[in-house]
């Protein structure tokens, strides 16, 4: 049982880790809004799908995982007080509470990120009906693709 419970421990802690990566590519986003760099706004947007893919991934792992150790309905802010080993209870709320801090880390940024860029197309789109082209008209190819086939 306690390899079980050692399994949730390092999914949650891939999930925290995935999550650092994603608030430091929103923090890049920002960035590339900032110099106006379509490039690298792209870049990260791909980047960003690939994290959110992983996040997916590991989150599906944690939930099956959980089911394994008989506790499939509950919250994993609710997983620690389920753990009969001391330490291991410890162990598991400590992941859960980095897992969260790091949670309330990557809503901020996605939320700065959202507005930045809001704003910026704001911006153009005001840009473009000065010069006399109406924004709802035009067609923009940014060349993202993405290919779901896993």
């Amino acid at each position: 049982m306690n390899d079980k419970f050692e399994s949730m421990i390092n999914l949650i802690d891939e999930l925290t880790n995935v999550l650092v990566k994603l608030a430091d590519m929103q923090r890049q986003v920002v960035a590339a809004v900032g110099e106006d760099n379509l490039e690298k706004l792209a870049d990260c947007m791909k980047h960003e799908q690939v994290l959110s893919l992983t996040l997916r991934n590991i989150e599906q792992k944690r939930l099956k995982l959980q089911d394994e150790l008989g506790f499939k309905e509950i919250k994993l802010s609710e997983l620690p007080s389920k753990v009969k080993d001391a330490e291991m209870q410890i162990r598991i709320r400590n992941a859960a509470n980095k897992l969260s801090a790091q949670y309330k880390i990557v809503k901020s940024t996605s939320e700065t990120a959202r507005s930045i860029l809001e704003a910026n197309l704001r911006r153009v789109e005001q840009t473009m009906r000065k010069i006399g082209v109406d924004p709802s008209q035009t067609q923009i190819n940014s060349g993202i693709h993405t290919d779901f086939h896993a």
